[in-house]
């Protein structure tokens, strides 16, 4: 059995082009590297390389090799990751959400159904969401698209609107809608940690000039004594938790509104059924 190990000089020396360039990326020196890929061809017992004085390269079999390797490197690094994230599902929940108010939401709920687990949450863009649901990632995901494969079980679980919020004494306090395109050229409060809402605000509002506040009790604190617009959400205004100092505007724009849907692998579902069970379709509104 050849050593895993013997492979990753073949792939780094293949995929860089030089003996250098695979030895530094190797973190090792060339006379090392040159050993260990000549190792690899006694215990295989066939050649990979053409030599020459002052020249080697990988001869036909040396680059199918090349290539094999990296795949066989690939699927290494995989099965580690997957016994990785297994051992943590045993003792850990992880749950992978698109914006701020679902986390808020169904963080608590999970730990009340799943007493003595630790609950891992992490907020990022949901575009790989799926990819992290089957590499064992995140055990649950809450996206603001429907996972609608075979793979996965999906349910509905609220939904979110953004508003404008500004001081009733803004010249935008008088409009009964605003889009983000409005907002161009203006200075707006940013809280850093929204995901997947701050990549479309930026993509409506290119020009705009956005302050982006790491700590919440910052962003709050400058929301409340600042003439500057910042969003708020449908969420804290039903519930009354927005400054009384400010008038929410809706946003007219329809990525401004969104559904948000809970996920978990099909094999998952009956560990998780008591928490589909208590999901309602407005439980994020």
């Amino acid at each position: 059995m050849i050593e895993i190990s013997l492979w990753e000089p073949l792939a780094a020396f293949a995929e860089e082009g030089t003996l250098s360039k695979a030895a530094e990326k190797l973190h090792t020196s060339q006379p090392a590297l040159t050993r260990a890929m000549k190792k690899l061809e006694i215990e295989l017992g066939i050649p990979l390389f053409h030599r020459t004085k002052n020249r080697i390269s990988p001869n036909d079999t040396g680059r199918l090799a090349a290539f094999l390797a990296r795949q066989l490197l690939e699927q290494d690094k995989d099965l580690v990751r997957r016994l990785k994230a297994y051992d943590r599902s045993l003792r850990t929940i992880s749950l992978g959400c698109c914006a701020p108010v679902p986390q808020m939401v169904l963080a608590p709920m999970i730990n009340n159904l799943y007493e003595g687990m630790t609950i891992s949450t992490d907020m990022k863009n949901d575009c790989d969401f799926p990819a992290r649901l089957l590499d064992g990632t995140y055990q649950l995901t809450v996206t603001h698209y429907p996972l609608d494969k075979a793979e996965f079980c999906c349910r509905k679980c609220g939904k979110e609107q953004l508003f404008l919020s500004v001081p009733p004494d803004s010249s935008l306090a008088f409009y009964p809608e605003i889009r983000l395109s409005d907002l161009d050229g203006l200075s707006v409060l940013l809280f850093f940690r929204i995901s997947f809402w701050m990549e479309m605000v930026k993509e409506k509002a290119p020009r705009a000039h956005f302050m982006l506040m790491v700590q919440r009790s910052s962003f709050t604190e400058l929301v409340e004594h600042s003439a500057y617009p910042c969003f708020s959400s449908s969420y804290f205004i039903n519930r009354g938790e927005m400054s009384a100092r400010r008038v929410n505007i809706p946003i007219a724009d329809e990525e401004s509104r969104t559904s948000y849907y809970l996920s978990c692998l099909k094999e998952n579902g009956k560990r998780f059924a008591p928490l589909f069970g208590q999901m309602r379709e407005d439980a994020i509104s």
